[in-house]
């Protein structure tokens, strides 16, 4: 079945509403790890990842989810580099440990811990499909009055709070020798969890992969000049993704669009040399 067909989406809100959470966990992380070997999960900028990323590098998944990148962040740094994935939400992180174990992780760390600008205990809004299922792609961090939520999720059955631990990377991480890569999809807070690393990326210059949605920005009173500026600021340039050359183009911020953005720093931009097309 292909990844979201009609006839997977009947049979996982059939087995959502008879399973337990646990065994509807472990069924989810088979559909999951089989769709991610074989390649029927995916994101064009994947690609970009064996470029990014190199044997025994440190790298950080935020909003690691079912462990889509965590994979190939994990296969990008080999057997003696290191990822650390965080993915806040109880029953999303059980289905990530044990993907890491079908796909056979060794090197990844996985921590049930959102990423903001301090540590703390903070309420997500995790939506609920028709079946009972969780959306967890769409899980995120509450912010006040969450009213986007209704229409965010418009076609699901309702949406639940579950408190959750998130930590400031800074405080949290132990000193590294180096952090090559951070890639950050958690729904409109990525500047949060990027004042939480602030001293981390002035360190080491990570590339940063982090996407961007104005909607998404919004609920945290953020608009899309506040991140690119955060960035900018810091010495990084943009680039997004070009499926059709498969290249990366420099972009200035005011021609963002929603999607993901590549920020590279000056000192790593060798890294990309085969796929940028400046302008």
């Amino acid at each position: 079945m292909a990844a979201n067909s009609i006839a997977r989406r009947a049979l996982k809100y059939m087995l959502a509403a008879a399973l337990a959470d646990r065994h509807y966990a472990y069924l989810q992380s088979v559909a999951m790890a089989w769709d991610i070997r074989r390649g029927k999960l995916s994101e064009p900028e994947i690609s970009l990842v064996p470029m990014a990323v190199q044997n025994g590098d440190a790298v950080i998944d935020i909003g690691a989810n079912y462990g889509l990148y965590t994979h190939h962040l994990s296969r990008a740094v080999g057997s003696t580099g290191r990822v650390y994935a965080f993915e806040p939400i109880p029953f999303t992180n059980s289905v990530l440990r044990l993907v890491g174990r079908l796909l056979g992780f060794r090197n990844v760390e996985v921590f049930e811990k959102g990423c903001s600008s301090e540590t703390s205990r903070q309420a997500f809004t995790v939506p609920v499909q028709v079946s009972g299922a969780i959306a967890a792609g769409l899980a995120h961090l509450s912010a006040e009055g969450d009213e986007d939520a209704k229409l965010v999720c418009s076609s699901l059955n309702n949406a639940t709070a579950v408190i959750c631990e998130v930590v400031a990377l800074d405080d949290f991480m132990p000193p590294l020798r180096e952090i090559s890569f951070i890639k950050c999809d958690i729904e409109g807070a990525e500047l949060l969890a990027f004042r939480g690393c602030e001293t981390m990326i002035a360190r080491h210059h990570p590339t940063v992969l982090s996407e961007v949605y104005r909607e998404y920005l919004g609920r945290f009173h953020f608009k899309l000049e506040d991140l690119t500026g955060f960035f900018i600021d810091r010495g990084y340039r943009l680039f997004t993704y070009d499926g059709a050359s498969q290249g990366l183009i420099e972009t200035p911020p005011e021609a963002v669009v929603d999607g993901n953005v590549l920020f590279i720093h000056p000192d790593r931009q060798h890294r990309f040399h085969r796929a940028l097309k400046l302008t």
